[in-house]
């Protein structure tokens, strides 16, 4: 096959480029994924592998982060398919004319024309296949080895509609839907440059190609920037992106927090809806997602702002429901006395997240809420861990997060709060 690169799920090739790679490709990577080796082979004769190399689960997220959500990359698809239909049409009838396109369809972007491996558009002699075919032929790659082919379907290969439809459709779509067909979230997945290393490309192996692409691609801020996510204070930003790097450390520079000790703004709830309101009226190109506490304080504050109509890019969200928290001890506004109560909406602040066992109390049990004050408008009462419980929870986290990252964890820490936050912000755009 010469000079190429491509990208390879569960050890099946997709996506063949030419004498070299696509940006959109690499920029999906780190350079933490970066795998290069050497392999001497049978016969002695051996060579480089260069490969960035990460699990389908963690691409998948990555692509998701960036927008090309399942549902998104589907729309692309019938899109492209449009397209092809069209295209395909005027090149057999040219007096017929095609398909009539909406307005910006025939603008679409392809993959880019000039990589497509084997067929061409026009090359194409069957019908233009439905989505559902398009899909079904993704499983079936996806799920059978080239040594379970029979002569007539590798020769079939070579009048490939995945391949033509690579012309029409955006790269990250194509990968997107690809990803979204592979049964295990933990495969391998991987960009290969290695046929690039040899002669005549000569690709140098130290070449930082993921963080040279990603660097390039953030130059294209409005779709391609890290998601931006707002919180009601600096100690929740700077938590959760300690959390993240452990339990989504893939999403590091796909996710930003936004960092308000630099900033200086205003902390608080209130301060996180003027925000809101700043970045929308500025026409803030990033896409963004503001999210608060889970407690009546965040949802009172924000209330307002979420009756509003926001564009597209924007998301206003509150830590999720936790099933820690559906019988959490409490205390007050009658009884000094613990009582089980579903603090979930009502005293969900990030502390609640950061684990059950950094919120365990030092005389055993869980560190309590404290019912503070009554929200007249949402008819309940606003409750907390106290000021020192707080800090304590928050140095206990900080220690457990700096463990696990230097792989001193004992594996028994509960990270189910943080991860279900995470999730939320990965899932914000669906």
């Amino acid at each position: 096959m010469g000079h190429h690169s491509c990208i390879e799920v569960h050890g099946h090739q997709f996506l063949l480029v030419r004498d070299g790679y696509l940006p959109e490709f690499a920029a999906l990577f780190t350079e933490d994924d970066r795998r290069v080796t050497y392999d001497s082979g049978p016969d002695g004769e051996g060579g480089t592998r260069f490969v960035y190399l990460t699990t389908v689960a963690s691409l998948r997220e990555r692509l998701q982060v960036q927008g090309f959500t399942a549902a998104q990359s589907r729309s692309d698809l019938a899109l492209a398919l449009r397209l092809w239909s069209s295209r395909k049409q005027g090149i057999e009838n040219p007096d017929a004319g095609s398909v009539e396109l909406a307005e910006g369809e025939e603008d679409l972007p392809g993959a880019c024309r000039q990589w497509a491996w084997r067929s061409s558009p026009l090359d194409w002699s069957s019908p233009v296949p439905s989505a559902h075919e398009v899909e079904r032929e993704m499983c079936n790659r996806l799920s059978r080895s080239f040594d379970d082919l029979t002569m007539e379907e590798l020769l079939a290969y070579e009048d490939d509609p995945l391949d033509v439809l690579s012309w029409y459709l955006n790269p990250r779509s194509f990968l997107r839907l690809l990803l979204e067909h592979a049964a295990d979230p933990a495969a391998e997945a991987s960009l290969d440059l290695s046929p690039l290393t040899g002669c005549c490309t000569e690709m140098p192996t130290v070449l930082p190609v993921a963080a040279e692409a990603r660097a390039d691609q953030l130059a294209e801020l409005a779709l391609n920037a890290p998601l931006l996510v707002l919180t009601e204070g600096p100690t929740d930003a700077r938590l959760l992106a300690q959390g993240m790097e452990v339990t989504h450390p893939h999403l590091k520079g796909f996710v930003n927090f936004f960092d308000y000790a630099s900033a200086s703004p205003e902390g608080g709830v209130s301060a996180l809806a003027r925000t809101v309101s700043a970045f929308v009226a500025a026409g803030v190109a990033n896409r963004f997602i503001a999210i608060a506490d889970n407690d009546t304080e965040g949802h009172a504050g924000l209330h307002k702002i979420k009756g509003r109509t926001l564009p597209d890019r924007c998301r206003v969200l509150h830590y999720p429901s936790l099933p820690l928290l559906e019988s959490y001890p409490t205390i007050g506004p009658t009884s000094e006395l613990p009582v089980l109560a579903n603090v979930n909406e009502r005293a969900g602040s990030l502390e609640m997240y950061l684990g059950r066992d950094v919120l365990e109390a030092d005389g055993g049990g869980l560190m309590p809420v404290q019912w503070r004050s009554h929200n007249e408008k949402l008819r309940r009462y606003h409750g907390s861990l106290s000021d020192d419980d707080k800090r304590l929870v928050q140095e206990r986290f900080v220690e457990k997060a700096r463990a696990c990252k230097a792989d001193h964890g004992t594996g028994n820490e509960d990270w189910s709060g943080v991860r279900a936050i995470i999730e939320t912000i990965i899932g914000a755009f669906d």
